[in-house]
Formats: structure tokens, C-alpha cells, sequence
């Protein structure tokens, strides 16, 4: 094994033990392929639109996403997602729209690290689902919960070796709630040609958060598949689950 490979290893094999032993809540939209922890790569392409979906399964949840983003230049990009998710474990259904602004400040190619801001502000709503017998509508529960969020990304370049280790932290507040505290980390390889491995462990508030994954280049920078399986622990309540993902960028 090559001295980088072997590094590299040290590092993911813990988390890897973390992700096998932890636990999974539908994951706010992020920089996929991670969920919860954001990126601050400076992309070399401006004036671009990405396009990513994603289906995820949990326990008794299951959700589908959808996530445009448009980069500007220097470092400025915005990206809106939806979510439409069922927990038959409540017998619920929700829909979640959120629009992220993310500004970074300087070029990790150059400096080897790289850091920004993330502000997000999300809404979500709940219903019940219709009953069988009376057929009732499907009546709403709790209306409309709106979320604000700012986050701090900070991401480090691995060497040459092409990696990246992404750290982040920062706060939420949900209506009606106290603020939560959040941080994750975040590292990602390419240890095969055009697949990308990565990991993640994050937390926010009360859950807690890892997985682990592949992401494949079907194009090169242009197409691309993801599967990870993942774990998320809330309120003495462990599940696991997958996401299936893909991504198109450059359009």
C-alpha cells in the first residue's frame, strides 16, 4: 500500500467503525455527495448550471430530492432544493423546500484550503396521511415550519493526492424551537479511476449522523452516480438506511 493509500486508510477505517456502530430523520439537502457537511471548493466553472436528485430510505421513511444550484463567479453559488419524503412509521407525508446562498473566499487550488459562509432558509410541511376507512382528506399538521441556518465550511486539500477533509460548523433555528448547534467532517478520495470514495459524520441539535459511500463519474466531471448506506441516531431512536443519488454539472 502506498504511504498516501495508507494514510488515507488510518483516517477512514475509524469512521468507517463509527458508521457500522452508529445511526437515521431525512437529511437537509447539501454539497453531495455529502448530506449535512458543506464543501468549500472553489469550482473552476462559471456561469453553470448542476442539477442533482437523490432517493433516500431509512427505517419506515423514504425521500425523494431534487437540487438545482447555479455558480456564479467568484465564488458565489445558489441552490434551491425539494423534497417530497412518506414515514409510514407516523403515517405522515412532508414536503421541505430550501434555498441555500454560499459564498466562498478564496481558491483552494492555490492556497490548499479553503473556507466560506452558507446561509440557508428552509421551509417545511406536514400531513397526515388519509384514512383508510373514512376517507377523510389528508389534513395538515402544524402548518408551515420555516428554518434559518448559517454555516461555516472549511476544506483542506489532502496533498496531491486529489482528497479532501471538510469541516464545518454552525446554527439553526427552527420556529417555535431553541437554536441548534451543528458540526460535521467530511473526506472524500478518488482510489479508483473516476470513484470517488467518501465519509461523513455530523451533528445536529440532538441527531447524529454518519455514512459512507462511493461516488462514480459515468462522464468525467459531466455525469455522475452515488450509493452510500448510513446510519442517524435521535431521541433514542437508531435507523439506517441508503441513498441513491445522481449528478449533472456543467450545464
Amino acid at each position: 500500500m502506498k504511504p498516501a493509500a495508507a494514510r488515507l486508510s488510518a483516517i477512514i477505517v475509524p469512521i468507517v467503525a463509527i458508521v457500522l456502530t452508529a445511526c437515521t430523520g431525512v437529511a437537509r439537502a447539501n454539497d453531495r455527495p455529502f448530506q449535512f457537511a458543506r464543501t468549500a471548493v472553489l469550482e473552476d466553472d462559471e456561469n453553470v448550471w448542476s442539477v442533482e436528485s437523490w432517493v433516500q430510505r431509512y427505517g419506515g421513511v423514504r425521500g425523494l430530492s431534487l437540487e438545482p444550484e447555479y455558480t456564479f463567479g467568484g465564488g458565489t453559488s445558489l441552490q434551491f432544493e425539494l423534497t417530497r419524503f412518506v414515514d409510514r412509521r407516523d403515517e405522515q407525508t412532508g414536503h421541505e423546500a430550501e434555498l441555500e446562498f454560499k459564498q466562498l473566499f478564496n481558491n483552494i487550488a492555490r492556497d490548499g484550503y479553503g473556507w466560506g459562509v452558507s446561509v440557508r432558509l428552509s421551509a417545511e410541511r406536514t400531513l397526515a396521511k388519509t384514512d383508510e376507512n373514512t376517507h377523510e382528506n389528508t389534513r395538515e399538521r402544524g402548518g408551515t415550519v420555516p428554518t434559518f441556518g448559517v454555516q461555516l465550511p472549511f476544506s483542506i486539500a489532502l496533498g496531491d493526492s486529489g482528497g479532501y477533509l471538510h469541516l464545518d460548523v454552525g446554527v439553526g433555528k427552527t420556529r417555535d424551537e431553541r437554536r441548534a448547534w451543528s458540526s460535521g467532517i467530511g473526506i472524500e478520495r478518488e482510489l479508483l479511476k473516476r470513484t470517488t470514495f467518501f465519509a461523513e459524520l455530523a451533528r445536529d441539535g440532538d441527531m447524529k449522523f454518519a455514512q459512507i459511500g462511493a461516488r462514480h463519474w459515468l462522464r468525467r466531471d459531466r455525469f455522475a452516480i452515488d450509493f452510500s448506506v448510513q446510519q442517524q441516531r435521535v431521541d433514542g431512536r437508531r435507523d439506517a438506511g441508503f441513498i441513491l443519488g445522481l449528478g449533472w454539472y456543467d450545464l
